[in-house]
């Protein structure tokens, strides 16, 4: 495994690239690039995203990162802390709930402005119209 490691190293250096460019460029944050290129498997957040990292950064480098990703797996590598991802508590929510309670009350706002000026709308009988369109309003200035 510490050929992968040398592999994207060697890489990296051979084509004068720094790591905030490849960051930059495959969107894969530095700390995991570097993780990438000492061997930290146990750094790496879970096995998807490592082999997504390798791949991604393998082909960004001019390697095979098909090839990489199947080197990694025959390597059978512990990746990550499986204890960062324990599920959240129950009663616990993340920025999706308060966008949803967001959208909910920006969407009952609008129906009520809506509903509202429709109920102003056919309030009105036409009265108003009607005499205006008699003529009464305008038999004084005749």
């Amino acid at each position: 495994m510490a050929d992968i490691a040398s592999q994207l190293r060697t890489a990296r250096t051979d084509a004068g690239i720094d790591i905030a460019t490849a960051e930059y460029a495959t969107k894969i944050r530095s700390k995991y690039l570097r993780a990438l290129e000492s061997g930290d498997w146990a750094a790496l957040p879970e096995e998807t995203a490592a082999k997504s990292f390798l791949r991604t950064y393998g082909d960004y480098l001019g390697l095979d990162g098909r090839a990489l990703v199947e080197v990694f797996k025959a390597g059978q590598v512990s990746v990550g802390d499986p204890s960062s991802y324990a599920p959240l508590a129950s009663g616990a929510r993340g920025s999706a709930g308060r966008r949803s309670w967001r959208t909910w009350l920006v969407v009952a706002l609008v129906l009520i402005l809506i509903v509202g000026l429709f109920l102003i709308g056919t309030s009105s009988d036409g009265s108003e119209a009607t005499a205006l369109v008699s003529g009464s309003a305008f038999g004084s200035v005749l």
